[in-house]
């Protein structure tokens, strides 16, 4: 396993999206754009109310909306796979994990949902301590400080499991036929010893994730393409590719 150093692999990065740069922000748009379609259409499916069925119907809703985007972005991996070892892609690509092996993928999304989910819901028991301390000044700061506590706790272990599995996707477009347990082991392994460096190198596109934001997130369209490349060849020397 060959160690990656970020300014490198970066470089690298800026190397192949030379002349390709245009096609992926397109790609991305699309992506975007069926993303947010499929969250139109969960709004238009899930019937309104406040009710036990009502709030069932919108997760289990919100779940396969996860599962048809997951699929998708494991096409977009495969791009940015085929990309970083010098082969052609298509546009179609994008849609290509739908008949090629979608099952694991499909597990994965909905095991993200989860944990996404469950973190999310710690934040905003903690916003809502806050709000109780600010408006109305309930909350003790025994209390403050233990939701705190638990809201940081809970950031370190969200944070150490989306690295440990960043690898996830890239493992399934190399190796299509691999497992759900297979694909998920083997981006554990990949990561081991390699977690400080990956979130190193993500923190280093937070300037560029900012611009984009401050130009509507136009932007974004041209940062993304930059970011997945650089993570395929992160991708690519710690599997000894």
């Amino acid at each position: 396993m060959e160690k990656p150093i970020t300014k490198e692999i970066k470089c690298y990065a800026r190397c192949v999206l030379n002349n390709q740069h245009a096609a992926l922000a397109g790609i991305t748009l699309l992506l975007t754009a069926l993303d947010l379609l499929l969250s139109y259409l969960l709004l238009m499916a899930v019937p309104s109310g406040t009710g036990i069925f009502s709030t069932l119907i919108s997760f289990v809703c919100s779940i396969l909306v996860n599962i048809i985007y997951y699929i998708l972005l494991a096409g977009l991996y495969r791009i940015y796979l085929d990309i970083c070892n010098n082969h052609p892609f298509r546009w179609s690509d994008l849609f290509s994990m739908f008949t090629e092996h979608p099952e694991p993928v499909a597990i994965y999304s909905v095991l993200q949902f989860i944990v996404t989910y469950g973190f999310m819901q710690i934040v905003l028991w903690w916003l809502n301590i806050m709000l109780i301390l600010v408006f109305y000044g309930q909350s003790s700061t025994g209390h403050v400080l233990a939701a705190t506590a638990v809201l940081l706790l809970a950031i370190a272990v969200f944070v150490f499991l989306e690295i440990s599995f960043s690898m996830t996707l890239f493992v399934h477009a190399d190796t299509p036929d691999l497992s759900f347990k297979n694909m998920m082991t083997e981006s554990w392994s990949l990561m081991n010893g390699m977690r400080f460096r990956y979130l190193g190198m993500r923190l280093s596109f937070i300037g560029m994730y900012l611009l984009g934001l401050l130009s509507l997130g136009i932007g974004l369209l041209f940062v993304n393409p930059y970011v997945y490349t650089t993570s395929g060849y992160f991708y690519k020397k710690i599997a000894g590719n």
